[in-house]
Order: structure tokens, then C-alpha cells, then sequence
């Protein structure tokens, strides 16, 4: 055994003195440690509890809409003019887009207590909202450009969220069995097939309105392009001259001619005169039609295109809104307080 002598003191034990080392706990010790804990403790049930208070008040202040049947139909994202619940409907039903990526597009629809409406209308080629279902193209101004109470112009039944998106537009229309609900459809790529002598015939089903009974107008004639007059410039005159500069609000497009070019279209404009093989000089705007008749060139714009059913997700054969039935109801803030003290929930079982 080794032994240290320290000078005026007895021998000490190394040995003893390893098995001393360590931590000594003191009073002062015990006593930080207590206040921590118990702070931790009084922080969290704060922390909690404000918790519970923002989420209750968050839950009075959301809106969510379901149907009859508790369904829900998901959370309100704002109101139209006639204080009706908005909503997102997301369609990814679609065929792939690019790259073989499928592609998905909102459609915003209302939700009253009895039925489904949107901005946009679905025509028919038929009375009383039989036949074809059609669509106007997104944002189709010179189709419906007049308002649906008095007829007053730059009002009308026209959607830019959808263009917004650049994909195709959706609408309600008419339950084909004849309820009011309504089903949801949206733009394809094939003309609607509708007769221009017959067109007045045709009826509209317009979920936006506040009517008494079925929103259908029938007749009604339908909204078909009737083409607007190309722009004609002097067809002898080379580019660079007065009569017809290169640029400009004046400019049109002419064949070459005698190893010139000849005026070119402006920008938004296309050469029709050219594309239809004559050699007067007219363009037409980008998005129309050049159409050679009786009294020479006109541009239509895009007609009516036929309305396809979105089908559901769970059950192809149905509509996508056909699943849910009225009358459509939202939830209610809490009664009776305030929000502001906690309320236990007793958590749900497994089952």
C-alpha cells in the first residue's frame, strides 16, 4: 500500500482518495432544480392552453360546408355577390399532361343550401336544357359580355379564374335527371354541335342566378361568333411607303410582289389574305378564324365547344358533385363562451 506524507499532517491513503471523487449534491443545488422543473411544467400547461385557445378560435372562425349526409365538402375560400359559400373543387381526372405528368385544375364552385352554381353557364342546344351540353372558351368576352339581371354590357356570365390557369373551363349545368342540384362539367375540345339557323332554339341553365325553381332560360339564343371584318391595307403598296409601313396600328400583310415584300401584320395579327391563297392584304387577330365568304374575308373567334361530365374520383360512371346531396349546411362557432378557457377533449379510441 502507498502512502503520501504531507508535511505536519498524518499519512493519507491514495486508494481513499479515488474512491472519493465525484459530484457532491448541495442544498442550493437541489433547490435550482426544483424551481426548473416545476417552471417547465407551468410553461408547458401555458403553452398548451393558448394552443387550444387559437385553435378554437381558428374553428369559430373557419367555414366548412357539407352535406346532409356530414360530408364534408371542404373549407370556404370566400363569398360571390350573393353571400354563397365558395369553394375549390379540385379535377384530376384529366388524361397526362406533359411528360406524361397527369394534370389537375381547380374549379371554383358555390355552394347554397340546395344546390351547386359558378359563374360561368352551360348552354344546350336543345329547350328547356336538353341535348349537347356547351361551354364558352375561357374568358370569352364577345360571347357573353352582357350581365344576367338587366342585360347591362360588361357584366356578364364570364370566369377569368379558370383562364387564369390556362386549362379548360368547368361550369354547372343541369342535373340530367332534373334535379336542382346540378352537375359539374367542364370544356373539351370538340365544337359544340349546334345549327347558327336553329341556334335560337337552344336554351342556357344559369346555376348563378337567384330564380325561383330551375335556373334553365329556354329559349335562348345561343351566344355563336358572327366574325368581325379582317384589316385591309392598299394592295399595290410596298413595305417602307406612306400608304403602308412595316409596324404599326396600320400595317397588314400582302403577298411579295415584284420581288419586294409587301406590308406585314402587326403584332397580334396574322396574314389571312395568304393563308386562304388570295393576295389581298388582311390580317386577322392571333386566336381567330380567317373564313373566305360571299363578301370577302372575316375572322370568327372561337364558338361554343361541347361540355363533358367530370367524373368522381371513387366511381367513373358518376359525376363528380352527384355523390352529395342537400341541404348543404356550414359549421357553427362555439356556444355558450368566449373561447378563451380550455376545454378537455377526451381523446378518440382506436376504433
Amino acid at each position: 500500500m502507498r502512502t503520501v506524507l504531507v508535511k505536519n499532517s498524518p499519512p493519507i491513503d491514495v486508494n481513499i482518495l479515488h474512491k472519493q471523487r465525484g459530484f457532491v449534491l448541495t442544498v442550493e443545488f437541489i433547490l435550482i432544480t426544483t424551481i426548473l422543473i416545476i417552471g417547465s411544467f407551468v410553461g408547458v400547461i401555458a403553452i398548451r392552453d393558448a394552443l387550444i385557445k387559437y385553435k378554437f378560435k381558428q374553428l369559430d372562425r373557419s367555414v366548412i360546408v357539407s352535406d346532409a349526409n356530414n360530408r364534408v365538402l371542404g373549407p370556404m375560400v370566400g363569398f360571390d355577390e350573393h353571400e354563397a359559400p365558395l369553394l375549390f373543387f379540385i379535377d384530376r381526372t384529366l388524361s397526362p399532361g406533359n411528360e406524361g405528368r397527369e394534370q389537375a385544375f381547380r374549379a371554383l364552385i358555390g355552394i347554397r343550401d340546395d344546390r351547386f352554381t359558378s359563374r360561368e353557364p352551360i348552354y344546350y342546344t336543345q329547350l328547356n336544357c336538353k341535348g349537347d351540353p356547351c361551354i364558352k372558351p375561357t374568358s370569352s368576352e364577345r360571347l357573353d359580355n352582357r350581365g344576367v339581371d338587366i342585360a347591362s354590357t360588361d357584366t356578364g356570365a364570364v370566369s377569368y379564374f379558370h383562364a387564369l390557369q390556362d386549362g379548360p373551363n368547368y361550369a354547372i349545368g343541369q342535373d340530367p335527371s332534373g334535379g336542382l342540384k346540378g352537375f359539374l362539367y367542364r370544356e373539351s375540345v370538340e365544337a359544340c354541335p349546334v345549327n347558327v339557323i336553329t341556334a335560337v332554339t337552344g336554351s342556357r341553365y344559369i346555376s348563378q342566378k337567384v330564380v325561383f325553381g330551375s335556373p334553365c332560360e329556354s329559349p335562348f339564343t345561343l351566344p355563336l361568333p358572327t366574325g368581325d371584318a379582317p384589316r385591309n391595307c392598299p394592295s399595290q403598296a410596298n413595305d417602307g411607303s406612306l400608304l403602308c409601313p412595316q409596324v404599326g396600328p396600320d400595317a397588314c400583310g400582302v403577298a411579295e410582289r415584284n420581288g419586294q415584300n409587301k406590308c406585314a401584320c402587326p403584332d397580334g395579327y396574322y396574314d389571312a389574305g395568304s393563308l386562304l391563297g388570295l393576295s389581298t392584304g388582311q390580317c386577322c387577330p392571333e386566336g381567330t378564324t380567317a373564313e373566305a365568304g360571299l363578301i370577302g374575308i372575316t375572322c370568327s373567334g372561337p364558338g361554343l365547344v361541347k361540355a363533358e361530365s367530370v367524373p368522381s374520383v371513387s366511381d367513373p360512371s358518376q359525376n363528380a358533385l352527384e355523390g352529395y346531396q342537400p341541404p348543404f349546411n356550414v359549421n357553427l362557432p362555439a356556444a355558450g363562451s368566449s373561447g378563451e378557457e380550455w376545454r378537455y377533449t377526451p381523446p378518440e379510441s382506436e376504433n
